[in-house]
């Protein structure tokens, strides 16, 4: 094992190298350097290199999001959080947290969950537009029905992921929500022809 003086002289990848020389690319891997890696909480450790050493962690979970299940990388962040929280100050990673993933969760039942549905709840800002444009639908559908009444922030992060759909400039999806007339009167606002292409105009 390394002594503090010698990891002093390291970085995250070098620490890697020395402490485990093995790549950080499947769940166990990952486990083993995670346990490893509680060798930074002596003190005397410098906090960057505790910071790098998450950092490196974290990003290599990451890159496994194709590999493994959404629960596994749930997991493996857990894990890694336990093992840091104590020594430095956990990043929070960049969600959208708005009252629009209530909805998503609604049009998504159970029997209907896929990966991606699971990657959302991770990570909120993932959100594809099929899965936009679905969850719409779904809330344009309770509308009509009269089963769905909503409130002011609600309509103001439906707005922004319709906004979020016309960004990605797919006309497909910006013509069908341009249809969407129940919706549309309930939040107020009217899609229209913009010299960049479309854009939500308030009534």
């Amino acid at each position: 094992m390394l002594s503090i003086e010698e990891i002093k002289d390291l970085d995250e990848k070098e620490l890697l190298e020395k402490l485990y020389g093995k790549k950080l690319d499947t769940k166990n891997n990952i486990l083993e350097y995670i346990e490893i890696s509680k060798i930074l909480k002596q003190n005397g450790i410098q906090k960057e290199i505790i910071e790098n050493t998450y950092d490196l962690i974290n990003e290599s979970i990451d890159k496994m999001k194709s590999k493994v299940k959404p629960n596994t990388i749930m997991f493996l962040q857990n894990k890694l959080k336990d093992q840091f929280r104590k020594v430095i100050i956990i990043k929070q990673e960049p969600k959208i947290d708005n009252t629009f993933i209530k909805f998503f969760k609604r049009a998504y039942p159970e029997g209907k969950r896929n990966r991606g549905f699971t990657y959302v709840l991770i990570d909120n800002s993932k959100i594809s537009s099929e899965q936009i444009w679905t969850t719409l639908t779904y809330i344009n559908r309770e509308c009509i029905k009269q089963h769905l009444y909503l409130l002011s922030d609600e309509k103001k992060d439906i707005i922004d992921m319709m906004q979020k759909l016309i960004n990605k400039k797919d006309i497909k999806y910006i013509n069908q929500m341009k249809s969407m007339d129940k919706l549309l009167r309930i939040l107020n606002i009217k899609i229209v022809d913009d010299k960049n292409g479309f854009k939500i105009k308030s009534l």
